[in-house]
């Protein structure tokens, strides 16, 4: 029983680690654009209006979507939320470094604040489901703390367009996001339904 129970605790924070990788590239992904602003200009004529547009519009559709990702985390399985949250979002990445003309820029923009605005409901939804003990803060600040990760290694965007180009940064991205949703299908799982204050107790009695 001991045994199984120190197993779930570190599976628990396998979860943690897992969804760190997740927020990470959740963050990545959508400031690559802003690091690589002048060459995607050079390569798509847009104007500055333009240009501020496609980071409005991706905005505007997440901030409108994300209840709705959250009534998704609430009624259907986390895990398959953020899996098919995060393939989406990693296509999109994917097809953005292919795209020819503001319209598809704009057109993968809003679908990527659609499919990025179910993702921190569920993740949040399914940590707080396998810590609902002590730990439950420091799991959700550890999650946190990938979100600010990827948002500052989005500059990276800057170094890849100069070296590769723009595009090569969307597909490098993207390709790891598709493959690291593949693998969470397979490695990540909803944690067991309980009754309240079940898990509170085993965490303690394990201490």
């Amino acid at each position: 029983m001991i045994v199984k129970l120190k197993g779930r605790i570190s599976y628990a924070w396998t979860v943690v680690g897992i969804l760190w990788v997740v927020s990470l590239l959740n963050y990545l992904d959508r400031l690559l654009i802003a690091s690589m602003r002048e060459p995607i200009k050079e390569s798509i004529p847009m104007s500055d209006a333009q240009f501020g547009l496609l980071t409005s519009v991706f905005l505007l559709v997440y901030g409108i979507l994300s209840p709705f990702g959250g009534y998704f985390a609430d009624r259907y399985s986390r895990k398959m939320v953020i899996v098919i949250s995060l393939l989406v979002w990693s296509g999109v990445t994917l097809w953005t470094g292919s795209v020819n003309s503001f319209g598809e820029m704009l057109t993968a923009r809003a679908i990527m604040g659609i499919s990025e605005a179910c993702y921190i409901p569920a993740a949040v939804a399914l940590i707080i489901d396998y810590h609902r003990g002590p730990t439950r803060s420091l799991a959700s600040g550890i999650l946190m703390s990938g979100l600010y990760a990827g948002m500052a290694l989005g500059g990276t965007g800057g170094y890849i367009a100069e070296s590769w180009g723009w595009r090569f940064g969307f597909h490098l991205f993207g390709s790891i996001g598709v493959v690291y949703a593949c693998c969470l299908f397979f490695i990540l799982k909803d944690a067991r339904k309980e009754a309240p204050g079940t898990l509170d107790l085993k965490e303690g009695s394990a201490e």
